[in-house]
């Protein structure tokens, strides 16, 4: 057997994609009331009390819209992240629907955190999704991997199109 004495290349592009991919699924899997949790992700983690997701069937449409909202969700949360933690130095937890998480921040952290809020909302609302809806689907792909793996392909999908 001939050995090749070319050194073994990745293509970064899809590497890098399958990364930002994996990155917005995980930073979105924190979702588990109405909007995300400002920390870094921990997949294990919710927030707020939310009712159980009765309808586990979502169309393509639904992942589609999921999968785009997760992205914008995503570079928002970061920013606003880095910007509380510049305050605040370790962030707390900060959830959208517990005020008490918020209103304990000093400074103008709280504003940050409002707006940030106020925009994943609107953000979720305007891929077509309620704000439900979105948490339902954020619920099924923490807990079922095949179908987060469908989400996860459909990030890679937005990511690679040219749009």
């Amino acid at each position: 057997m001939k050995v090749s004495s070319k050194p073994f290349s990745v293509h970064p592009r899809p590497v890098l994609l399958q990364s930002a991919a994996i990155g917005v699924l995980s930073a979105i899997a924190v979702l588990g009331g109405w909007v995300p949790d400002l920390r870094a992700p921990a997949p294990t983690e919710s927030f707020g009390t939310v009712a159980r997701a009765q309808n586990n069937n979502f169309t393509d449409e639904e992942i589609t819209n999921y999968a785009r909202a997760a992205i914008a969700l995503e570079s928002r949360r970061h920013q606003a992240f880095e910007e509380i933690k510049r305050i605040v130095g370790q962030v707390p937890r900060i959830v959208c629907d517990e005020p008490t998480s918020i209103n304990a921040l000093p400074g103008n952290a709280p504003q940050i955190a409002v707006s940030y809020c106020d925009r994943a909302k609107q953000i979720i609302e305007g891929k077509g999704l309620s704000v439900a809806r979105f948490n339902e689907i954020t619920r099924q792909q923490q807990s079922d991997s095949q179908f987060r793996e469908r989400i996860q392909a459909e990030i890679l999908l937005i990511l690679q199109s040219p749009n």
